[in-house]
Formats: structure tokens, sequence, C-alpha cells
């Protein structure tokens, strides 16, 4: 089984915050996909340069919380997080990502998404005839008149990212588990949407939106993520964070999901597809 995470800089993990593994070199076959990852079959996806590469090699070998969940679990790990993207990318790039491994024969998945912030889209941009996917993010004190009326579109439009990921993952019959890293008004926002009845709860961390991760961290080390500590630095979690929270889904996942081996040989969900 292949363990494939997706999200932002809370899951690839943040310069500034994290302790980059600047000894590490390219191992592993998938570091040439990662910095494409998602984008495989897109078909204006975009090189990325190879001083890039050399950077997210020492992000995706430092301690961040894919990595140590996949060590608990015993299996492979393919971690596709970008920092500073949006849910639509997470979401696009997730379906792209499961496509590419099943074209290698990697067809035996569990997926972890850890959601980002509401307030950030993914638009098309079409530059000097190269087009490509671009993340943008809305501040109030700058779009003003236009925030609520767009803060409600991207609203309504992460309730139909999450429906159509878990209708995906169900179609591939998927096991998966999607937690929301920070947004603290996530729950709050998304649970006002229409489309709210629609999602399923049962793989939703805790059956909610609030802040897992963060709240997770600040709780656990008596903390605030706005401080500049040993669990945070720059808004992000640091190394020890990332490694209780990678510990802390594990034991989740122990207790609610059906796990016969660690080798994960027959590894499927409690909860049935239906």
């Amino acid at each position: 089984m292949v363990l494939l995470t997706n999200g932002d800089s809370w899951t690839q993990g943040d310069s500034p915050a994290q302790t980059l593994n600047w000894n590490a070199t390219k191992s592993l076959d998938w570091y040439d996909i990662i910095p494409n990852f998602g984008n495989k079959f897109e078909p204006h996806s975009i090189p990325v340069k190879e001083s890039d590469k050399n950077i997210l090699y020492k992000f995706y070998e430092s301690e961040v919380w894919p990595k140590i969940l996949g060590k608990k679990l015993g299996i492979e790990t393919w971690n596709a997080g970008r920092l500073g993207t949006s849910n639509d990318n997470i979401v696009r790039t997730t379906l792209g990502s499961i496509d590419y491994l099943e074209s290698i024969g990697k067809t035996d998945l569990f997926v972890v998404i850890g959601l980002t912030s509401l307030m950030r889209y993914e638009t098309w941009n079409q530059d000097e005839g190269i087009g490509k996917w671009v993340d943008t993010r809305i501040h109030q004190d700058e779009w003003k008149k236009e925030y609520e009326n767009l803060k409600k579109s991207l609203i309504h439009k992460a309730c139909l990212n999450i429906i159509n990921l878990q209708s995906f993952l169900k179609m591939r019959n998927i096991p998966y588990l999607i937690f929301n890293c920070f947004d603290i008004f996530f729950d709050e926002d998304i649970r006002l949407d229409s489309l709210f009845k629609y999602i399923d709860l049962d793989y939703i961390y805790n059956n909610d939106f609030k802040p897992h991760f963060k709240n997770h961290i600040e709780k656990k080390f008596n903390t605030n993520w706005k401080n500049s500590d040993k669990y945070f630095q720059t808004n992000h979690p640091i190394d020890i964070s990332h490694i209780e929270w990678g510990n802390h889904l594990n034991e989740y996942i122990q207790s609610n999901y059906n796990i016969p081996t660690k080798s994960f040989n027959s590894f499927r969900s409690t909860k049935p597809f239906l």
C-alpha cells in the first residue's frame, strides 16, 4: 500500500519554520515526479527547474508529518504537498496524483489530505502562450466591497471540492482521511453552505472542520500558533509539531480504520463506501 498525502506548507513543510535535511539526496524515484505531482496529465504543465527540485528534496526528507505517518504505518509515502497552495489545487493534484500512481502500478492507496485556507483559490493563467494554474488568496482589507461575496463563493466552492473529492475516492474504493490544518473559520463558515449536508463527515477528522492540526499542537504543548517558539515559527509548525501530529494521526487511524497488519496488505476503512 502507498500513503498519498497532499496539502499546503503545513504538509510540505515551510522553510522559515522547518529544519530541512540539507544532506538529503535524490534517493527516491518519485522526487522526479513530486514537483509536477498531480500536473502529470495536464497538457500545459510546466517543468520545474532543477534548482527548485533540489530544495524540494530537503523538504520531503525533513521531519514533516507525512514522513512520520508513513513510517508509523510502515508503508511507502508520496507527499504531494506544496507551500502556498489552495484547496482547488489540492483536490486537482490529488486526482492527478492518483492517476499517476495507478499508471505505474501503485493501485492500493490510502489518501490523507490537510486542507488549507478557504480564502485561497486557483485560476488559469495564459501567459505568452504558456498556460498554467495559479494560486491566489484574498484579503479583506484589499478586496473590501467584494470580499463578502467572494468569500461566500469560495466557501461554496470548498463544499463542491470536498464532495467531488469524496465521490472520486469512493468511486475508486480508496480509503481516505481529510483534516483542516489551520483555518479557524472553516468549520463555522462551511456549515452555513447549502451543500454542506452532502459532505460525508465520517471521513473527516473528528467529523468536523475545526483547525485540527493547529488546535492539537496548541493544546498538547500549551502554546499559540502566533507565537515564535519551539512549536511554531512564522505561523507554521516546526519539527516537533510535525512529529507530534504524525504520531497522533497514526493513533487516530489505528483507532478508526481496520488495519489487520502493519504492512497494510488488506487495509480498508471500517466505514463502508456506500
